[in-house]
C-alpha cells in the first residue's frame, strides 16, 4: 500500500473504506481493529491525542500497513497520530462495529466458518507491539503515567498472544482426537467385515441414511462454525480487556 503524506489528515479507518471490500475482508480487518483497540486505557489514549498536535507531517494510514515494513519508514509520533485516531474510531463505534460483524457472519457463514481467528491476532498482536514500541521511544510523549500505561498495554497484548496459543493447541488436540476417531471407526469396521461374510443390509441402510442426514446438516454446521469463529474474537477481546489494571 502507498504511504501519502499531507500536511493535514486523518488515518483511513471508516465504513466506507471497506465498503468495496469483500465480506470475508471487511469481517477480517473490522476483526481486526477491535483486537488492537481492545482495553486501551482512556489515559492512554488521551496521552497519545495530546501527542497529535506535534506532529509536524501527517500519513494517513491503512489498517493493514501496520503490518508491513512500510511502518519502519515513518517517525513513531506520525505512527502513534494514526493509532490514535484508529483507536478513538473504534471505541466510539464499538456496537455498530460488533453488528456488522455479526450480520456479515449470518449472511456469509460458508466464508466466515474458514477464517483463522489466530492469524487475525498475530497481526494484531504485531501492530499493538509497534504502537508500544512507538509510545517507548517517542521523545514527544513526557508523561510521568507513561511507564504503567505502556506496562499494562503490552501486558494486554502479551494475554492475547496466551489466547492465541491456546486456541491453536485446542485446534490441534481436536484434530488428533478427530483423526483417531477416524482411525479407530474404520479398524473396526475391517474387523467386522473379516469375521462377517454376510452383507449387513441393515448396516449399509444405515449408512446411507447417516450420509443423507450429514449432508441436510452441512449448512447448519458451517453456521456454527462461523459463529464460533464470532465467539472466538469476542472472547478474546472481552478477556484481554478485563486485565487487572494497575
Amino acid at each position: 500500500m502507498l504511504l501519502t503524506v499531507v500536511s493535514a489528515g486523518h488515518a483511513d479507518f471508516d465504513f466506507e473504506s471497506i465498503e468495496g471490500l469483500t465480506p470475508g475482508e471487511q469481517y477480517r480487518q473490522l476483526s481486526l481493529l477491535m483486537l488492537v483497540a481492545g482495553g486501551v486505557d482512556p489515559q492512554l489514549l488521551a496521552l497519545l491525542e495530546a501527542d497529535n498536535a506535534a506532529v509536524q507531517e501527517r500519513a494517513n494510514l491503512k489498517l493493514d500497513d501496520f503490518v508491513t515494513p512500510l511502518v519502519r519508514i515513518v517517525n513513531p509520533d506520525t505512527l502513534l497520530d494514526n493509532a490514535a485516531q484508529m483507536i478513538r474510531f473504534a471505541q466510539q463505534h464499538r456496537a455498530e462495529i460488533e453488528e456488522r460483524m455479526t450480520a456479515i457472519v449470518q449472511a456469509n457463514p460458508i466464508l466466515i466458518s474458514m477464517v483463522d481467528v489466530n492469524a487475525i491476532a498475530a497481526d494484531a498482536i504485531i501492530i499493538r507491539n509497534s504502537i508500544a514500541d512507538s509510545i517507548e521511544y517517542s521523545e514527544v510523549i513526557d508523561d510521568p503515567e507513561r511507564p504503567r500505561l505502556l506496562e499494562n498495554f503490552r501486558d494486554q497484548t502479551i494475554y492475547l498472544r496466551n489466547m492465541m496459543e491456546y486456541n491453536e493447541f485446542q485446534e490441534k488436540l481436536a484434530s488428533i482426537t478427530n483423526q483417531a476417531i477416524i482411525d479407530l471407526g474404520g479398524r473396526l469396521d475391517a474387523y467386522q467385515r473379516m469375521f462377517n461374510e454376510d452383507v449387513d443390509d441393515d448396516l449399509i441402510r444405515r449408512r446411507v441414511e447417516s450420509a443423507q442426514i450429514m449432508n441436510e446438516q452441512t449448512g447448519s454446521r458451517y453456521e456454527d462454525q462461523a459463529m464460533m469463529r464470532n465467539t472466538e474474537l469476542l472472547m478474546m477481546l472481552i478477556l484481554m480487556e478485563s486485565q487487572v489494571r494497575r
